[in-house]
């Protein structure tokens, strides 16, 4: 075993021990903390929430990558648009898939039914919670970036930690899915710079 894949497995295992450590003794004591909040606080959690929605990332990033692949043709900036592109559409498109599979029923449904855990398969939004979309949008969107410009990842990372505590703070997400989506964007991003490395498709002028 390589010392990546070691890296991978114990990033692995502390996401997943901080998602079940908070699903078991956290995620129902913080959402009826967060139920309570003044509307004040869920006024700018609502703002802040908005950057949590992966299309216009999407957009922007398929846009750059067609402007320096066919235009420019600078590919070094066309790589570097297009590792975005897919860090936020491939994430989302397994966070998805998680959601379906998991059915976890959302905080509304603990408020008004006393429904709390897992029904598998569900599509409604009401069992749609784990993971949350908005962390993964965040995470994958932050890391992605932070590998492509370093100096500032002081930047990006609390900007997704905002993010991904806005879902919780509004209750349309538990703790514990902003924790797994926080790992699904992450994961995302180290396995396609390694696709990125084999391929060949250089990222940096370094």
């Amino acid at each position: 075993m390589s010392k990546r894949q070691r890296q991978q497995i114990i990033i692995f295992a502390i996401f997943l021990m901080a998602t079940v450590i908070s699903y078991f003794f956290l995620d129902i004591p913080v959402a009826r903390w967060c139920r309570r909040l003044d509307r004040s606080v869920l006024d700018i959690a609502e703002i802040v929430t908005a950057f949590g929605k992966s299309m216009v990332y999407l957009i922007m990033s398929f846009l750059l990558f067609v402007f320096f692949r066919f235009y420019r043709k600078k590919e070094i900036y066309a790589n570097r648009s297009l590792f975005v592109f897919a860090s936020v559409a491939f994430s989302g498109i397994f966070v998805n898939l998680v959601k379906w599979v998991a059915g976890r029923y959302r905080p509304v449904m603990l408020f008004d039914q006393e429904l709390y855990g897992f029904s598998f398969f569900q599509s409604g939004y009401e069992g749609t919670s784990f993971a949350s979309g908005h962390a993964v949008t965040a995470f994958s969107l932050a890391f992605s970036l932070s590998i492509l410009f370093p100096k500032c990842r002081t930047l990006f990372f609390p900007a997704a930690v905002a993010i991904a505590l806005s879902r919780v703070l509004l209750t349309s997400h538990f703790l514990g899915d902003v924790i797994f989506g926080a790992y699904i964007g992450i994961a995302t991003v180290l396995l396609l710079r390694a696709y990125f490395n084999r391929k060949g498709w250089v990222l940096s002028n370094d």
